[in-house]
């Protein structure tokens, strides 16, 4: 990543990139129609055929890259962070799209001790997503705890010098983002705006909907064992519970009604530290399959 004096208050976008053209050229345009400048794009390919070079094309201020193999959107990122010559970095998923304000609204909060400001959403799937208003500031012990929702990558501007102490980008087993969050509120202060000003678009590839995202927490949970034993044993076991509740639901999900996913939950009951009558309900419910989760959330909302 290199900085210069021409670069003052240039906006770097990072865009990871595989085999999802149309998208991209939807998030490509909604960089395109920033009320904020100057801005630069990059877009990391990491398709072996060039696949989306294209699409890139359309856009003669796009700098296009790619990788030599498909070594994950961490590795794209890190290729992208390190060619950005701005002051601040946008990481854009290529399923994501930019409100024409995003960027004008989180530069003018970018002012140390704060070098990540997020956003709230609009999820394709959830609808609307805003931030918690706790979740500012100090937000290690949120991290850690793995709720800082809707705090993404596409949701955050970072202040390129902490991007580039971070680099490079370590794969975490498909909790990319979990991580890095981790990772980014070891070294500063958060803030947000309190508005929606992300589209996240959702499709059958999402990580985050994956198995592999759900094993990557555990795994997140293990590698950063040195963080959470700073902390009261609260922090740990709120991040083990919501992993276990999760992993119910994406079984239920998947088949209706399963034995493991009452396991899950009841695990999820195990380790909560708070909300219990909660969480053992949610398990309860979990024996008559999804329908009896889906009750069991419109009950407790």
């Amino acid at each position: 990543m290199s900085r210069d004096g021409d670069g003052s208050g240039l906006v770097s976008v990072v865009v990871p990139t595989y085999y999802r053209n149309d998208r991209l050229r939807e998030a490509l345009e909604s960089v395109a129609a920033q009320e904020y400048e100057p801005v630069e794009t990059i877009v990391v390919d990491s398709a072996e055929d060039g696949h989306a070079r294209p699409v890139a094309a359309e856009f003669p201020a796009v700098e296009y890259a790619s990788t030599d193999r498909d070594e994950g959107p961490q590795a794209a990122r890190s290729l992208g962070a390190e060619r950005a010559s701005g002051e601040y970095v946008q990481f854009l998923d290529d399923d994501d799209r930019l409100a024409p304000d995003k960027l004008r609204k989180q530069v003018a909060l970018l002012d140390p001790p704060v070098g990540v400001v997020y956003c709230g959403m609009d999820d394709e799937d959830r609808g609307e997503v805003l931030p918690n208003p706790a979740v500012r500031g100090d937000v290690l012990a949120y991290a850690l705890e793995m709720r800082t929702f809707p705090c993404i990558y596409s949701t955050m501007l970072v202040d390129a010098d902490v991007v580039e102490d971070l680099l490079p980008l370590g794969h975490r087993h498909g909790a990319d983002d979990t991580a890095t969050k981790i990772d980014l509120a070891l070294r500063t202060r958060f803030d947000f705006v309190a508005e929606p000003l992300i589209v996240r678009g959702r499709t059958d590839t999402s990580l985050s909907a994956s198995w592999a995202y759900l094993e990557g927490r555990k795994r997140v949970i293990a590698d950063f064992d040195d963080i959470y034993r700073r902390f009261p044993r609260e922090v740990r076991r709120r991040a083990v519970r919501e992993t276990y509740s999760q992993i119910g639901r994406k079984l239920l999900d998947e088949q209706g009604w399963s034995p493991a996913a009452t396991v899950a939950f009841a695990r999820a009951a195990y380790y909560t530290p708070d909300d219990r009558v909660d969480y053992v309900g949610e398990c309860l419910a979990s024996v008559f399959g999804r329908r009896g989760v889906r009750v069991a959330d419109r009950l407790r909302s």
